[in-house]
């Protein structure tokens, strides 16, 4: 029974630290509207999924890519409420490890700007050139942790911003700037799995010894 209860304590404190799913759908900037779709997704207590899946980015012809440009613009921003520290990446998963063929990204606790959307408190730098030439053409993904715990409902609009996240994209051709997604949706989390059945109860052993009189009683009637 204490394990029982122990394991229900153990679903309930994790539910507790979950997150829903938010999905920012709507983009506006520079660039024409509606670029890609956001989405940030709870892994466990302290980590959370943000996948930035842009338009068209299969190769040879991608439409959008991440870049560095002045103004100034960071490729990736966004700002969570409570602390920085003890924020990192505990995985790049696109591109892998963060690098591609003309640079790398890492994380930027200290923020960055995002003209004209404001000053975000987390970016996500790039170490290759300015411009298209050095864009990456590629959705971004990654899994942010920190060690006190995060919750999708710890990515707000910061004091300093005008959006959730913001970014620095190029059209591939000569056109780049900002692009910020302003809205997010709620994606209802799955209901949880049902409990076990409770443990099957044992008859008593007076209950037995009852039941043994009662059938040898009915076996001299016959």
């Amino acid at each position: 029974m204490k394990r029982i209860i122990f394991g229900f304590a153990m679903l309930f404190a994790a539910l507790a630290h979950a997150g829903p799913t938010y999905t920012f759908s709507v983009s506006e900037g520079v660039n024409p509207s509606n670029v890609g779709i956001i989405t940030i997704t709870q892994v466990d207590a302290s980590t959370v999924n943000i996948l930035v899946d842009l338009l068209d980015t299969a190769l040879p012809l991608p439409q959008y890519g991440f870049l560095n440009t002045g103004g100034p613009h960071t490729p990736f921003a966004f700002s969570l409420a409570g602390t920085n520290v003890g924020l990192s990446i505990s995985d790049f998963i696109q591109p892998v490890g963060g690098d591609y063929t003309l640079g790398l990204f890492t994380l930027n606790v200290g923020g960055g700007a995002a003209t004209p959307y404001g000053v975000y408190g987390v970016a996500i730098d790039s170490d290759a050139g300015n411009g298209s030439v050095n864009a990456y053409y590629g959705d971004l993904e990654f899994d942010l942790r920190r060690t006190s715990g995060l919750s999708t409902d710890d990515f707000i609009i910061g004091p300093f911003a005008s959006a959730y996240f913001a970014a620095d994209l190029t059209d591939g051709a000569s056109n780049t700037g900002t692009q910020a997604w302003l809205i997010r949706t709620t994606t209802p989390p799955p209901p949880p799995p049902p409990p076990p059945p409770p443990p099957r109860e044992l008859p008593e052993p007076g209950t037995l010894v009852l039941l043994g009189i009662g059938m040898l009683a009915a076996l001299r009637r016959r």
